[in-house]
């Protein structure tokens, strides 16, 4: 009997609330949103305003301060917000007449608007202010109206989201996490995936809720250049928390707590430099997951094994097992650039394995393969109609026909394509590249050469070429080439010959910049030949290091404008550079130079280029100018830094009539944007005065012979730019105090280069890199600066300095080969290594390639070989390895100083010769170098 009783009461209970809220339904009542203090009362009618009446009245009640009170119909509020039926229905406040809403207004304003039916036009700011204020309203129109712009906004990609609109996604996700919103929630987590590229360049990246970012890396859709892209974001986010948030390593979802997040970082897919040089110094790798082997962790010692064995040595089918199912290379349908660079691991399996693993709709369906028919049939693929960049600059293992089968199938709309350092791919591929990507538009099959030919400097004694290209020649056949190609740069490609240079001509017609420099085999009249192909179009022209001469100087003006009143800048030559080009006479010279005006960027290193052909110059918009070891003096120096003030870099070592007339600069309140000086005669403390570089954004500063920098002024470097770089010393007078002063104030140095320097350096300066900028410094240099150092200062230079990536230890005698153990398990990431070291094994450069897997330059002296030899390396296939320098001594004679100490084996030798072997596109080279060179 009791249990009905209490029935019977509920209903009512019910019967009478339904009874109050129809009432109230029949009548309006009265909102009076707060605004604390006002000057007046404004009653609206809400139910007659426009749109246009909505977005006038937050403006009207800013400006005067009025408060606003609506009359809205009780029926409307009960049916649109769950906050106002409940009131209605259950307080005191159904009977009321006027009802005080104290709330954010504009928010008020909005989500009336969305009970009145409009549609909203939302900014980025606005949405969590409106989602915080629709949850609590109980406004499921306004919260649509947030889900479908968040939907709309952040799942475009980078072509319509914003700066703004990245800027807001943390705090509407803090705000969706809070309301219990998880739809907005996984919009915004899907949003920063797509825009993720975009998104790390932001300032308040660092900001992103941990949970956020979680779902965002873990998001199908994660749209990143490379995988070394998203693990430097992860890296930059976890470095810029609080103490407090680092030791907090308990979170309330993910028990590992922050450095859980790098576990979806694919170790594998990271450049083996990357890994080596960034994360082993500074990380314990066992906080990163191995990608291809289930739950293992990876330690530093096998490392190598790891990214390597699991890709390049392991058969077919481990690659078949591994990587379907896998994020592998990240490429969704969003992907518009892809960067692989430096990924030595990278092969024709790998990409096309990888790129199966991806996640997308449709994939393409081969039944055979077009470019190439004996070749297996891969994975189907699928096509990623929005990439348009692809980096595989470094990754010489990949070979010709894979990577073109694969551009076929992957990304026929590709318009860049850079193959940097990929010496097994031949000059011809753009023939095949003609068929695979037939919109493309800068291609890139550059390679690095240390040595370019020098007159009275480099004579070839010797040339073994392993594999001969055919000049080819033959009429135009539009098939197989590249009509839409605008930047072509063939930089060190010493297999290139004038036929082969002709025949791209005829097939890319498009051209507009070219880089040929180091190109040694062209002759004048085929580069001559080549630029008369393309008249008054040229924007972009290098040719250092090569035979460019008279004939290609007249070609070179018939390809570019030389009407200087009626040509516009936009299609005026502005970088030219015959840095070496010894063919071309000073009358050459004048004649370029008068008639390019336009010029931001003009090298003429090593040419007779003089007072005269400056002073024809008239230009004003340079940014670069090279004028290394020329006859130029400081009065036309003067003259060109006068008319361009915004100049950047200069370079005038090396010429000595610097000296005799120094530059003459008179500031007068002009402001010069130099950045970086390369400066030998004719630089001092006045000059580095005149010239303003103590007030300007100096960031590099060389001093070579005939310059001279007192200690003093280096001091007062840390003071000119706090994000000063580069800092290189040749025959200075420089002091310990003065070089402790430096290393210790100059904490962003990545580069210290100390070459035949004067004065007293001791091992308290060495000492100062753990205080100073140690942990930033990329590459170093003692060069017969340091002869007391030994191998223990090695071993505390690697503990202060993990990061180097060049080094170099000449003149320091006392170190022996137990360096290079110590320099191979210290310092993992280095690819240029420079060692003078006594008792060094005939073998050195075989270990050296098989102990530092990066080493790409290693220069050595046979006076440091036990056996008087270095031998040959026998393998280079998987080897990084491609200049080495041997410097050879003569034996003791009478034109040597004699020793001083009897038993030292490096007193009374003289140099002789360097020896130089190269492995680029034809095989091994081999040459014999007057000079002892050193690495630039």
């Amino acid at each position: 009997m009791a249990d009905r009783s209490h029935e019977v009461a509920s209903l009512e209970g019910e019967i009478m609330s339904s009874s109050v809220a129809a009432a109230a339904a029949s009548t309006p009542v009265l909102l009076e949103v707060g605004f604390g203090c006002c000057d007046g009362e404004k009653i609206v009618e809400a139910g007659t305003l426009s749109s246009e009446d909505w977005k006038g009245l937050v403006a009207e009640v800013e400006n005067l301060r009025i408060g606003l009170i609506f009359r809205v119909n009780k029926e409307l509020l009960v049916k649109q917000s769950t906050y106002f039926r409940s009131i209605f229905s259950n307080f005191r406040e159904a009977g009321y007449e006027r009802i005080m809403v104290k709330w954010d207004t504009p928010t008020i304003f909005m989500l009336l608007q969305c009970m009145h039916g409009f549609n909203l036009s939302l900014s980025s700011s606005m949405v969590a202010p409106l989602l915080q204020g629709a949850v609590f309203f109980g406004v499921e129109s306004a919260i649509s109206a947030c889900e479908d712009w968040v939907a709309s906004m952040f799942h475009t990609g980078s072509n319509q989201s914003n700066d703004n609109t990245l800027v807001c996604l943390p705090s509407i996700w803090t705000t969706a996490s809070d309301t219990g919103v998880t739809s907005i929630m996984e919009h915004c987590a899907k949003g920063l995936a797509i825009n993720f590229a975009e998104a790390v360049l932001w300032e308040g990246f660092v900001d992103i809720p941990f949970l956020l970012l979680w779902a965002c890396v873990d998001h199908p859709e994660l749209t990143v250049h490379s995988e070394m892209q998203l693990c430097n974001a992860l890296l930059r986010w976890y470095e810029n928390q609080t103490e407090e948030l680092r030791l907090a390593e308990l979170t309330k979802h993910l028990c590992e707590g922050y450095t859980s997040i790098f576990k979806k970082i694919q170790l594998s897919l990271l450049p083996i430099e990357f890994i080596l040089g960034r994360l082993v110094p500074k990380y314990p790798l066992e906080i990163f997951e191995v990608g291809t082997r289930g739950e293992e962790s990876l330690s530093a010692a096998n490392i190598l094994e790891y990214c390597f064995a699991s890709i390049l040595k392991s058969p077919l089918e481990f690659l078949q097992k591994s990587w379907v199912g896998k994020p592998a290379i990240r490429l969704t349908r969003h992907s518009q650039e892809v960067d692989l660079s430096g990924c030595q691991q990278v092969t024709g399996p790998l990409l096309f394995w990888s790129s199966a693993a991806c996640n997308l709709l449709s994939k393409p369906s081969r039944k055979s393969n077009p470019l190439f028919p004996h070749k297996p049939l891969w994975p189907d693929i699928p096509c990623f109609e929005n990439l348009k960049t692809f980096t595989l600059s470094r990754c010489w293992r990949i070979q010709e026909e894979d990577l073109c089968e694969w551009l076929a199938a992957a990304c026929p709309k590709l318009l860049i394509l850079r193959l940097q350092d990929c010496p097994q791919l031949a000059i011809s591929i753009y023939t095949s590249l003609s068929a695979c990507c037939p919109l493309l538009e800068v291609l890139d099959l550059s390679v690095t050469e240390e040595i370019v030919e020098m007159k009275g400097a480099v004579t070839v004694q010797k040339s073994q070429v392993l594999v001969v290209y055919p000049v080819t020649h033959g009429s135009y056949n539009k098939s197989d080439g590249l009509p839409n190609l605008k930047e072509l740069s063939l930089r060190g490609r010493s297999e290139l010959s004038d036929g082969m240079f002709n025949s791209l001509g005829y097939k890319c017609p498009a051209l507009q910049a070219v880089d040929i420099s180091g190109c040694s085999q062209l002759t004048d009249s085929g580069i001559a030949t080549f630029l008369n192909l393309y008249p008054n179009c040229f924007k972009d022209f290098r040719a250092a290091g090569t035979s460019f001469g008279p004939a290609s100087s007249r070609a070179l003006l018939h390809a570019v404008p030389v009407d200087v009143a009626s040509t516009s800048k936009n299609h005026a030559l502005q970088t030219l550079d015959l840095d070496k080009c010894f063919g071309l006479e000073e009358k050459h010279l004048i004649q370029l130079l008068k008639y390019q005006p336009f010029l931001a960027y003009l090298s003429m290193a090593y040419t007779c280029v003089s007072d005269t052909a400056l002073f024809a110059f008239s230009g004003t918009d340079l940014l670069h100018l090279n004028l290394r070891e020329t006859q130029v003096s400081g009065r036309a120096v003067t003259h060109i830094m006068a008319k361009n003030s915004r100049l950047k870099v200069l370079n005038t070592r090396g010429c000595t009539q610097m000296a005799t007339n120094n530059l003459e600069l008179q500031c007068d309140g002009q402001s010069f944007q130099l950045e970086e000086v390369i400066m030998g005669w004719g630089l001092s403390d006045s000059s580095f005065k005149s010239m303003g570089l103590g007030s300007c954004r100096l960031q590099s500063l060389t001093v070579g012979v005939g310059g001279t920098v007192s200690n003093t002024t280096l001091r007062s470097l840390s003071h000119i730019s706090s994000t000063f770089k580069h800092i290189s010393l040749c025959f200075q007078v420089i002091s310990d105090e003065g070089m402790m002063s430096m290393l210790q104030e100059l904490k962003g140095l990545h580069t210290l280069e100390l070459r035949h320097c004067l004065g007293q350096i001791s091992r308290e300066s060495i000492r100062m890199f753990k205080g100073g900028c140690g942990l930033n410094l990329t590459c170093l240099r003692l060069e017969r600066v340091t002869p007391w150092m030994e191998d223990s200062d090695v071993l505390l230079l690697s503990s202060t300095c993990p990061g180097l990536c060049r080094l170099s230890f000449v003149g320091c005698h006392c170190l022996t080969s137990d360096s290079l153990r110590i320099i191979a398990s210290k310092w993992h990431g280095l690819y240029e290594l420079k060692l003078e070291g006594k008792g060094l094994s005939g073998s050195f450069i075989q270990d050296s390639s098989m102990h530092l897997p990066l080493l790409q330059k290693l220069a050595l002296d046979t006076c440091d070989s036990v056996e008087k030899l270095f031998n040959k390396p026998t393998n280079t296939r998987y080897s990084a390895l491609r200049v080495v320098q041997i410097a050879r001594c003569h034996q003791p004679s009478l034109f040597c100083l004699p020793s001083t100490r009897a038993n030292h084996h490096y007193f009374g030798q003289c140099h002789k010769d360097t020896i130089v072997l190269e492995w680029n596109t034809c095989g091994l080279k081999r040459r014999f170098v007057n000079e002892r060179l050193c690495f630039s």
